[in-house]
């Protein structure tokens, strides 16, 4: 049997064997470096390495292996304490993936979002997630499609609304309206560009549109009774990595502002600092990358978290590139 190319370093040993079997089966039942100590780690693992999860607290260690030992590792990191630290590294670290907030009421980072940072980064040209794939029950899915700012704001009225008849309290439901609300204003003003790659309404979002029937975005809502998502793709793909890294990291350092605790930005700035807004506003953001196709951004809530505790909770963030659909 070959030699493990998936790492995962951990000193809680529960949260080691259990991170390491979802890893496995994951991955299609491969053999995992998995343990306690880095350099046991290391010596199991293969030269040709493509993943290694860990506590932030191995950051350091994680990201001297992948530039000196193991080029083309990409890292997750869990974490339970503050995250604005580790997200300013993303600017600066392209193989960092993943960040995973752990929440303090649960026993290890949570088990779906290891498995949806295994497949990704072993399967990177597999179909961008879907706002459905994740729910540990089958979900209540509905579809919009935007087309003016009327539609827009009668969308974000209606999540509002299926967020209440869902469950959510009214501080919550408000949460995810104002996080759609952003997702879609990204989607409809950020995104379309002319024929020379020109943004058409990002200089003024309070104008007003109406977009072509191609340029129109697609806006997804899903629940379970345990978590609401919404996802907004739009047609262009005009994010890109390096953009999405610098506005996390622009929030992250400025998260000491009272300004950063809004959603919605006003500030004419473009999808940066709304996309860090987004980011803290939710539970798990995962934000999928095609470059000049598509870019989908998805935002979770967790149904049974205080609005108090809400804000305290360190939230995930998923970046993912993908290459080209076919076709």
């Amino acid at each position: 049997m070959s030699a493990p190319r998936i790492a995962v370093l951990e000193r809680n040993r529960a949260v080691l064997q259990r991170s390491a079997r979802i890893v496995s089966a994951t991955a299609g039942l491969v053999p995992v470096a998995a343990g306690d100590d880095p350099e046991q780690v290391r010596a199991q693992l293969a030269p040709d390495a493509q993943l290694m999860l860990c506590d932030a607290v191995d950051a350091d260690l994680a990201l001297e292996w992948s530039t000196r030992l193991y080029p083309g590792m990409k890292l997750a990191f869990w974490n339970a304490g503050e995250m604005p630290p580790l997200c300013t590294r993303i600017a600066r670290h392209a193989q960092i993936v993943s960040l995973l907030g752990w929440p303090s009421f649960q026993s290890m980072p949570r088990p779906w979002e290891i498995g949806l940072v295994t497949r990704n980064v072993l399967d990177p040209g597999r179909d961008p997630t879907h706002v459905a794939e994740v729910f540990a029950n089958p979900p209540h899915t509905a579809k919009f499609r935007p087309r003016t700012s009327a539609d827009r704001d009668a969308v974000v009225a209606e999540i509002s609304t299926l967020a209440e008849r869902a469950g959510a309290g009214a501080r919550l439901a408000a949460r995810v309206g104002e996080v759609a609300h952003e997702l879609i204003m990204n989607a409809m003003y950020d995104a379309p560009a002319d024929e020379y790659g020109r943004a058409r309404y990002a200089h003024d979002r309070t104008v007003d549109i109406t977009l072509d029937d191609a340029d129109v975005p697609i806006v997804r809502f899903g629940t379970d009774g345990l978590m609401i998502g919404i996802q907004v793709t739009d047609p262009f793909g005009r994010l890109t990595r390096d953009h999405v890294a610098a506005g996390i990291a622009r929030g992250a350092a400025g998260a000491s502002d009272d300004a950063s605790a809004q959603v919605v930005d006003t500030s004419g700035g473009g999808a940066g600092l709304g996309l860090w807004r987004i980011y803290t506003g939710s539970a798990v953001t995962i934000i999928d990358l095609l470059p000049g196709q598509q870019t989908s951004v998805l935002a979770y809530f967790d149904m049974d978290v205080a609005a108090r505790e809400a804000r305290t909770m360190p939230p995930s963030l998923h970046l993912i590139e993908r290459p080209p659909l076919a076709g």
